[in-house]
């Protein structure tokens, strides 16, 4: 991400702060230091709402990269793979708790249609990454390929992440620790979903009968 995209970013996050209330246009973010990107700045966000789109969407994509830094990454377990990314993301929601606790909100019928277009995109961006993780898990036998139903796995998860989200950013408790034991409630749950079971044992017992 370039300087002048984070300034208008912290801009955007300032505003919103400041006024309770979404700029209207970029014009309303644009500091003196920004003065001399205007033209850029108005050209590249015709509509203001892209840059709230772009700061949901680098907090997930930050997530998934502070989770895939770490040097043991590649041993992780998939359980530990989706708790190290909702750890990490809860922990950008609460920098930046203010602005996120409004933008995911809706304070007017009319935007309704913002939220639901930044909804399609960031469950697009959430999916590309987190069906890697589906896939890695697939292929170590940690989650069951179950015909038909396998498609919708990174749909559970991204519907538990709305979940999640929605319960960081109203967390009282101290530090929110609330939020890491429904994190770690929901990851166990995913995982008792996904991992292989009686059924699972059952059907392919079933099949192998049938076949030969």
């Amino acid at each position: 991400m370039s300087e002048i995209s984070k300034k208008i970013e912290l801009s955007y996050i300032n505003f919103i702060l400041s006024h309770n209330k979404r700029p209207n246009s970029v014009n309303n973010l644009i500091s003196n230091e920004l003065e001399e990107n205007k033209t850029e700045l108005l050209d590249e966000y015709k509509e203001v709402n892209k840059i709230e789109t772009q700061i949901w969407e680098g907090g997930i994509m930050t997530a998934f990269q502070h989770s895939a830094n770490d040097p043991n990454y590649a041993e992780y377990s998939v359980r530990e793979k989706l708790l190290s990314f909702f750890y990490n993301y809860a922990e950008i929601l609460k920098k930046d708790e203010g602005f996120y606790e409004y933008s995911a909100n809706i304070h007017s019928i009319f935007e309704l249609g913002i939220l639901n277009e930044r909804s399609t995109v960031l469950k697009n961006v959430f999916l590309n990454n987190i069906n890697s993780i589906i896939k890695s898990g697939i292929e170590t036998g940690e989650i069951a390929d179950r015909f038909f139903i396998t498609d919708y796995y990174g749909d559970v998860i991204w519907y538990q992440a709305l979940l999640i989200i929605r319960y960081c950013l109203s967390d009282q408790s101290n530090e929110k620790e609330n939020t890491d034991e429904i994190i770690e409630k929901s990851i166990n749950l995913i995982m008792d979903l996904f991992e292989p079971n009686f059924t699972d044992s059952a059907f392919l017992l079933a099949k192998f009968l049938f076949q030969k």
